[in-house]
């Protein structure tokens, strides 16, 4: 990202086309220096009407117009790449999704083929001029050096790494991550602070560390964004949390 403008952080968004559009609100698209970035998980809603569908369509138009519009893949999404299910309860979302293309559709493909093209091109992290690391979860417990980093670039998404970026979380089990491997990794990648969604927060917003946790959507009673100023020099995790704001 360049050292100057507007970044707009929104994580998680589960299918509520409704909350998606109340945060493109927030950005403006025909200004170059005005980004925003998804942090992945923009499908598979739980309760509640889904727009999944329309939020992948949306978002396939707009990536492909607009440089400033970006989506990082979570691991919803990297369940349809892989074709391994996932589950909420006992519902097999990966299934659902396929279900609901065919009912907006009228039919699963090509739409389906068009939507996993697209997920596979999601990058999978961003990182700012000003230190700032995003991704939809980890970081991965396997990286000890900035060549283990470069390195899982060579393998598919199946790989051990990759995969932490997309389903760890804080000491939650035997494969979280710890504070020290938060401080480890920024220190690797050169960053100051790491903003990852994934995890549900119902204040909206969490902080491990040097780790910011943003719940923009999913099953919150408070719905937070992150408005970075791109030049900024954020010198401490609160000068970043000064920036997490709520959607009215």
């Amino acid at each position: 990202m360049p050292d100057y403008g507007r970044l707009i952080v929104v994580s998680d968004l589960h299918g509520n086309f409704r909350d998606y559009k109340r945060y493109l609100k927030l950005w403006d698209k025909d200004d170059e220096d005005s980004h925003i970035v998804f942090t992945g998980d923009m499908i598979h809603a739980v309760n509640g009407e889904d727009g999944s569908v329309e939020i992948i369509e949306d978002a396939m138009f707009k990536s492909s117009r607009y440089p400033n519009y970006h989506c990082l893949l979570g691991n919803h999404e990297w369940s349809h790449i892989t074709g391994e299910d996932i589950f909420k309860g006992n519902v097999n979302l990966r299934q659902s999704f396929e279900n609901l293309v065919s009912y907006r559709k009228g039919y699963i493909e090509p739409s389906l083929t068009r939507y996993i093209r697209f997920f596979k091109l999601m990058p999978y992290f961003l990182k700012t001029s000003n230190g700032l690391f995003i991704s939809h979860a980890g970081p991965a417990t396997d990286i000890f050096t900035i060549t283990d980093f470069h390195n899982m670039f060579d393998d598919d998404c199946r790989s051990s790494s990759l995969h932490g970026f997309l389903w760890n979380r804080y000491a939650a089990r035997f494969d979280g991550y710890s504070i020290s491997d938060i401080d480890n990794f920024l220190n690797i990648i050169d960053c100051k602070f790491m903003i990852v969604g994934h995890t549900i927060v119902d204040s909206g917003y969490k902080v491990i560390g040097n780790q910011l946790i943003l719940s923009s959507s999913f099953y919150t009673t408070f719905k937070s964004y992150l408005d970075i100023d791109l030049s900024k020099n954020y010198g401490s995790m609160d000068d970043l949390v000064g920036d997490v704001k709520l959607i009215d």
